[in-house]
């Protein structure tokens, strides 16, 4: 169960149609924080697979 609740919130939102609240502030701050430590993760990385290249 506690699967299928992490999947219904990371499912991204439809439009927001007239008159609906927007979601709060810190859903979007996390996902700003995934998203930054995802691309952050990636860099480094790749960066480590160039420098073990380097030195072969």
């Amino acid at each position: 169960m506690a699967i299928m609740a992490l999947r219904d919130w990371l499912e991204p939102a439809p439009p927001l149609e007239a008159g609906e609240a927007e979601p709060p502030l810190t859903r979007k701050l996390l996902w700003f924080g995934g998203l930054m430590l995802a691309g952050v993760c990636v860099v480094a990385g790749s960066a480590y697979v160039l420098r073990t290249l380097l030195f072969l």
